[in-house]
């Protein structure tokens, strides 16, 4: 299978960066983006396979997935940071690993550090031990990609994976899932007072109990954080919420029997309540591809998502990406204990 490689400079990526800015340019600049995202498929995978492999190797349900930065989420990091290059940006191809315990993401993160890649380790983000004001922890790992003969033309794409416990992943996915039924933007530091102070205290509610570095400017006492916390669930009705958006989102295009998907494009409709899931052979990235752009081109203006996502399968990749399913139910179990 032929993989696509960079066919524009540094700077004509730049240039395609600050085009998407201007409005009469934005055509232009989207063109040169979806080039520059296919071409990091082939380090992106690369890397995610060797994931795969060593989270297994230390925890059996790991759970590992991989994806292109989806098309609103650039343009929306190139309007918040206007000096940002879009060479520099570090995260348009991504992979996860979601381990069980901060034990097995300790041993999974001491793996990579004592069995080093040959692509070069950039920089470590570890929000787990310093964690953001808002309550997200993980661990990013940023590599520049280095090929070797006919792989050469990736050398230095940025790839970021993340290492993060089950418990850590569900507050994510949680914050995700309120993003998408209710336009709050949390994950981009925008939305109500309560949501975000929600999100906050349960975050240092996880945080303890996982044993890990306190989220900054939240009560250190476990009674004033749970009492804070139930408070605003109350207010803001976030278990009955959840069970709501879970409820209408059960409606998954069946994955066809007999054929092997390797590729996933993802429709999230919130205004609907459905999520539609379409499966592509590997030999049909082209076709997952062009589905995905033209999606994207759909949704603009609305809250409609699309995403092209590979997984081993449509239950991991249920499992990877709750968020798309509005499937809680892990962080609602939590959620109850904590503030019960």
């Amino acid at each position: 299978m032929a993989y696509e490689k960079p066919a524009h400079t540094l700077n004509q990526i730049d240039k395609a960066g600050r085009a998407i800015l201007d409005p009469s340019l934005f055509s232009e600049g989207i063109d040169v983006l979806n080039s520059w995202r296919v071409a990091h498929r082939y380090p992106l995978n690369a890397l995610h396979m060797t994931l795969r492999n060593r989270s297994m190797r230390i925890d059996a349900n790991a759970v590992t997935a991989q994806r292109l930065k989806r098309l609103d989420s650039v343009v929306r990091k190139l309007h918040r940071q206007p000096t940002l290059q879009m060479s520099q940006m570090q995260d348009i191809g991504g992979c996860r690993a979601v381990l069980s315990n901060m034990s097995r993401v300790n041993m999974l993160r001491f793996m990579y550090e004592t069995n080093p890649l040959r692509h070069k380790l950039a920089r470590t983000r570890d929000y787990i031990s310093n964690p953001k004001e808002d309550g997200y922890r993980s661990v990013h790992l940023i590599y520049r990609f280095v090929g070797k003969a006919t792989s050469s033309p990736w050398n230095k794409l940025w790839i970021e994976i993340q290492l993060r416990t089950s418990m850590q992943h569900a507050w994510a996915t949680a914050v995700e899932t309120v993003d998408a039924f209710t336009s709050e933007n949390l994950k981009f530091g925008s939305g109500s007072d309560d949501w975000k102070r929600f999100f906050q205290l349960i975050g240092a509610l996880h945080a303890r109990t996982e044993k890990t570095a306190p989220i900054p400017n939240v009560p250190s006492a476990y009674e004033g954080l749970a009492k804070e916390a139930k408070l605003l669930e109350r207010k803001l009705g976030v278990i009955h919420r959840l069970e709501q958006y879970a409820h209408i989102t059960q409606q998954i295009t069946r994955k066809k029997r007999g054929v092997n998907f390797d590729w996933y494009v993802m429709q999230i409709l919130p205004e609907t309540g459905r999520v539609i899931v379409r499966g592509f052979p590997l030999q049909a990235f082209d076709q997952a591809q062009e589905s995905l752009i033209l999606l994207e081109a759909k949704f603009k203006g609305t809250r409609n998502q699309a995403v092209l996502v590979a997984t081993a399968s449509l239950n991991e990749l249920r499992r990877a990406y709750p968020n798309y399913f509005a499937d809680t139910k892990f962080f609602i179990e939590v959620l109850r204990s904590l503030v019960r």
